[in-house]
């Protein structure tokens, strides 16, 4: 065990705690404070490029067009390995610079992570992830539906028992994609900002600070890092994590067309609920027909015996079937109130059904997009929740008008 850093978590948690403090404050003091760019990700920024400036989940898909950009093979130790077009530019011409100085001597040529760049993880698809992620979910609820007396019928009896788990683990366990995106269960990676140059333990403080911190070449990292405008996070100082509030970000992604932060967002994620939402009941429907049992097995006294009978849960052929037992509201209000599981929030109950019936009238009178986006803008964002969803609708329409 390193006697004042973390090799390993197989210490008491009261030792973990204060030797993670000694490691937190040697990476502030490996440089000078001029370093701004050696950033706290597991803080307030751990939710950076995953959520936008009214922190409501974004991502990054890997069907826009040409936004995400391979890095040369020779500079990743494997092919394919992708990550937003400009954050791709900035990085090689911070590789070009480490070149001109490893050749003229000015940085040490042996340091087997910050001599020679190489990428050995980048840009993760969320949507990839989130898929594995809800196999496995559906394998938990399947097995705890298998372990329970009364076995699933139905698809009501299947919701019933989706929104107990929901409200006891809805926050640790996300079931939505919208969720799922701001979880710690999703890595950083999916943001297309992220860059990893190495590939070792992450837990392994003593590690970090025997390759990283203390290597002759992390001053020059770090600078160049912010050179061309990229954080670094202090608890994996092999992560590179471009600022696009930075000028320097900005300027690579003008080359593409966005020429501000808010150019950035709006041209490279998508707002995490859309399509999701839409194909909220498709997605219960495949978490349903996973879940439920091939057969039911009870018992019945027929002329003074029991008899053992089996019978078969209800089946729908598809969504449609699904959908026209229930009215046309059911999944969208459905939605609204498994969101409010996932998320923290201080919203009364009666404030929560007076927000479900909103999102409901809006839907209807207006649109369903329209209507969820507000959902999700009140729910993700840290103010009191007053009115209607007409009124912040209204009251944004008059403050987009004005700006006219």
């Amino acid at each position: 065990m390193g006697t004042f850093l973390v090799e390993k978590n197989n210490e008491s948690t009261l030792l973990l705690f204060n030797k993670r403090i000694v490691y937190k404050n040697d990476a502030k003091n490996s440089v000078s404070s001029e370093y701004e760019n050696l950033m706290d990700f597991t803080a307030e920024k751990y939710l950076y490029g995953r959520v936008n400036r009214r922190f409501t989940p974004i991502y990054v898909t890997s069907t826009f067009g040409n936004n995400l950009k391979q890095f040369k093979s020779t500079n990743a130790q494997q092919n394919g390995v992708r990550a937003l077009n400009f954050v791709v530019d900035a990085f090689n011409d911070m590789l070009q610079q480490f070149q001109k100085c490893a050749m003229t001597g000015k940085i040490a040529t042996d340091d087997p992570y910050l001599s020679t760049l190489k990428v050995y993880k980048a840009y993760q698809d969320p949507q990839v992830l989130y898929n594995n992620y809800k196999q496995r979910y559906r394998g938990l609820i399947k097995q705890i539906a298998d372990s329970q007396e009364n076995k699933i019928e139905n698809f009501d009896q299947f919701t019933n028992l989706m929104k107990q788990r929901a409200s006891s683990k809805g926050k640790q366990e996300p079931i939505t994609f919208p969720a799922f995106v701001k979880s710690r269960v999703c890595p950083l990676t999916v943001s297309g900002l992220v860059i990893e140059i190495a590939d070792l333990d992450a837990t392994n403080d003593q590690q970090k600070s025997d390759v990283f911190l203390n290597s002759k070449n992390w001053q020059f990292f770090v600078n160049a890092a912010k050179t061309y405008g990229f954080m670094i996070d202090q608890h994996v100082p092999w992560r590179l994590v471009a600022d696009i509030g930075s000028s320097t970000m900005i300027q690579y992604a003008r080359r593409y067309g966005a020429t501000s932060t808010d150019g950035i967002l709006a041209r490279y994620y998508r707002p995490a609920y859309s399509p999701y939402a839409s194909n909220f009941s498709s997605e219960l429907l495949d978490t349903y027909n996973t879940v439920k049992p091939t057969n039911i097995q009870y018992f019945e006294e027929c002329n003074g015996r029991t008899i053992a009978r089996n019978k078969k849960p209800k089946t729908y052929s598809n969504v449609q079937r699904l959908t026209e037992q229930y009215e046309s509201s059911y999944f969208l209000q459905l939605y609204c109130r498994t969101r409010f599981y996932e998320e923290e929030s201080n919203f009364t109950e009666n404030q929560k059904a007076l927000m479900i019936d909103d999102v409901v009238e809006v839907s209807q009178r207006v649109n369903t997009t329209t209507a969820l986006r507000q959902f999700e803008l009140i729910l993700n964002k840290t103010f009191d929740y007053q009115g209607s969803l007409s009124y912040y609708i209204n009251k944004e329409k008059a403050i987009k008008d004005s700006e006219r």
